[in-house]
């Protein structure tokens, strides 16, 4: 039999420490996800608690499949049939983990903790222990040492892959390896305020002008190389960036995107540059994993 799995992705305006209004976006999103007959649905980085090592994110941790964030996502999971992916501050013992939440109609659940913290998710911890070298400021660790959580959705083998995670070392060939069949993205690391800019700004000569919002939507439109990786790996993509700007110091980008082993692009959010026009949005995509390249 062909199997198809259907995919929804969602952009949102998650607040930090602001549960409540998190979770409604969430909910909003799984609506539509349910509407469409997807099966799963992928939310950014820190899509419950809000992205960022701000004490009233940090304050929102809770022990996995413990918490008012697990519950109000199992109860989301079980009401509407779908398999819940959303971001959230897991709590082990004295650790406090940027992690994401895949949770089942039934209640079972996967935690994926982020391996590769940023000084901007400081003071959360990384799931492993890593070494810093001159090539970056965020730290390393191969994949095989890394903490990964594979895990089935209707026949196909997933990984979630959190946002700088995607920077392990060895990544591609190691997933290709545990026969991962669709990597899921969740990123959440937001611009800075002159990377965005308001609706009056495209009208200002002096200004950013349309010349300059044309090129910003070229980058906000376009995957990346998770085309390449597709195609060279043989693996479906499933990406998705957080929205809108955080109301302290991150202006989110909003991008998303899902692409088959063929590096077609079969749904896409398209960043958005205007902080005026910033909303949460979905998008969907069935994906058939029996047509594959050889």
């Amino acid at each position: 039999m062909t199997r198809l799995l259907h995919i929804g992705i969602a952009s949102l305006c998650a607040k930090p420490g602001d549960i409540d209004g998190n979770i409604a976006q969430i909910q909003w999103a799984a609506q539509q996800a349910a509407h469409v007959g997807c099966d799963l649905l992928l939310t950014p980085e820190m899509s419950a608690t809000g992205y960022g090592g701000y004490p009233e994110v940090v304050a929102c941790a809770e022990v996995a499949g413990n918490g008012p964030i697990y519950t109000h996502l199992a109860t989301m999971a079980h009401q509407m049939q779908i398999v819940l992916m959303a971001g959230f501050v897991e709590q082990h013992a004295n650790q406090r983990y940027l992690a994401h939440y895949v949770v089942y109609p039934d209640g079972r659940f996967v935690v994926q903790r982020k391996n590769r913290v940023t000084p901007r998710e400081y003071p959360l911890d990384a799931a492993v222990t890593l070494y810093f070298d001159e090539s970056e400021e965020i730290g390393h660790v191969h994949a095989s040492d890394a903490d990964w959580q594979f895990f089935m959705v209707k026949d196909v083998r997933c990984g979630i892959v959190i946002c700088a995670d995607l920077g392990v070392k060895q990544i591609h060939t190691y997933f290709q390896q545990e026969q991962v069949e669709l990597m899921l993205l969740p990123t959440g690391a937001g611009g800075t305020r002159n990377e965005r800019m308001l609706t009056a700004d495209l009208l200002d000569p002096a200004g950013v002008g349309i010349d300059g919002y044309f090129d910003a939507m070229k980058w906000a439109c376009f995957p990346g190389d998770g085309i390449k990786e597709c195609v060279r790996y043989r693996r479906a993509l499933a990406a998705v960036n957080m929205c809108g700007y955080d109301g302290q110091h991150f202006y989110h980008g909003g991008q998303g995107s899902i692409i088959d082993t063929f590096g077609d692009v079969h749904a896409i959010i398209a960043g958005i540059p205007n902080l005026d026009r910033q909303r949460p949005r979905f998008a969907h995509a069935q994906i058939d994993f029996d047509q594959r390249l050889m």
